[in-house]
């Protein structure tokens, strides 16, 4: 049979995308509603959907997640995916710059009946991220916020995952300009390319990772197995 190229979009259908999110990706209503009402509460509608939330919801599973940091918290729709998955005692810790951001996410996390699994702190990535190392090691980290910051997250992930843990970096394909040398110093995503590709780097690092991929969502997540 012919390979199938990346560009090569026959099958990915939206009635086909519809069919497969009912089938395997359904929401419990709490969290469609996190979700549809993310821009009404002012906030930009950016986060995962729900193919993504379920795929999060399934590595965490797939690695028997206990400890789980995000950085990057937004609405706290993926953080509600992720913490779905944890056991009885296991906690997510999520980190959004945006105090505005942050207050909607714990009404969120409350709405969805996890407050007792997720803590949500405000304040920059690598700040917060320094003050959770005493929590850790942590079996699975998702980054999903300031691109240009990834790298430093992605290094602090290296450092605080537990062996066969799951470091996951969301938006990877960094909007198709991953690949970009040609990018106008003007543009938004120049100064994410580099950082970007550092974090991706360290993941595909043998000497760290055992198994590294890259999942074909719309944005691109890439996902590491820490060695």
């Amino acid at each position: 049979m012919a390979h199938q190229g990346a560009a090569d979009t026959q099958y990915r259908t939206e009635p086909l995308l519809a069919f497969v999110t009912r089938t395997m990706a359904r929401e419990r209503a709490e969290l469609r509603e996190i979700r549809e009402t993310t821009e009404a509460k002012g906030l930009p509608a950016i986060s995962v959907g729900p193919d993504e939330g379920r795929l999060l919801h399934f590595l965490a599973s797939a690695c028997g997640a206990k400890k789980i940091v995000e950085v990057g918290t937004l609405a706290g729709y993926s953080a509600c995916w992720m913490a779905d998955a944890l056991p009885k005692g296991g906690m997510l810790h999520t980190i959004e710059y945006e105090p505005k951001h942050a207050k909607v996410a714990k009404e969120n996390v409350a709405l969805a009946g996890l407050t007792a699994k997720v803590t949500v702190h405000t304040g920059a990535g690598m700040t917060v991220l320094l003050t959770l190392e005493a929590h850790g090691p942590f079996d699975l980290v998702f980054i999903d916020a300031d691109k240009t910051g990834y790298g430093d997250y992605a290094r602090w992930a290296a450092k605080n995952v537990r062996s066969g843990g799951f470091v996951i970096c969301d938006n990877a394909y960094l909007f198709g300009n991953l690949h970009r040398d040609d990018l106008p110093a003007d543009h938004d995503d120049k100064p994410k390319v580099a950082p970007m590709r550092a974090a991706l780097a360290l993941l595909a690092d043998e000497s760290l990772f055992s198994s590294c991929a890259m999942i074909p969502t719309g944005e691109g997540m890439a996902v590491a197995v820490r060695r």
